[in-house]
């Protein structure tokens, strides 16, 4: 029992080191995907509105690119209910950038949201 302990608390301990070292490297998804079609894809309100409107769940990716982060949504029992992807300066607006969030629920595409972009 003692033995499971220890190799969980290194497992976890790896992971950790590991998640710093990404995270210091700016390393996310969008970081390593560094193809011309899907780096640094930012569009004007009304195209992301318009796109958004003709792109079904399956073709997100396809559509915007790989997501720079994605949240994991739990239920309350605590298995996965869905995802958020969030694309980071997606979309221009009138004074800066904003982040666009699409929550994927069971495979559909329950709403898009955008915020403000973070620093």
């Amino acid at each position: 029992m003692n033995n499971i302990k220890t190799i969980t608390k290194l497992v976890f301990g790896v992971f950790m080191v590991a998640s710093l070292g990404l995270s210091a490297m700016h390393g996310h998804a969008a970081g390593f995907n560094k193809t011309g079609q899907t780096d640094g894809k930012v569009y004007s309100p009304i195209k992301f509105y318009d796109v958004v409107e003709h792109t079904k769940p399956n073709e997100v990716a396809k559509n915007f690119g790989a997501p720079d982060e994605v949240l994991i949504l739990k239920a309350p029992k605590g298995e996965m209910a869905g995802v958020v992807w969030i694309y980071r300066d997606a979309v221009l607006k009138q004074h800066g950038m904003q982040d666009a969030r699409f929550v994927l629920i069971n495979g559909e595409m329950k709403y898009v949201t955008l915020s403000d972009a973070t620093t």
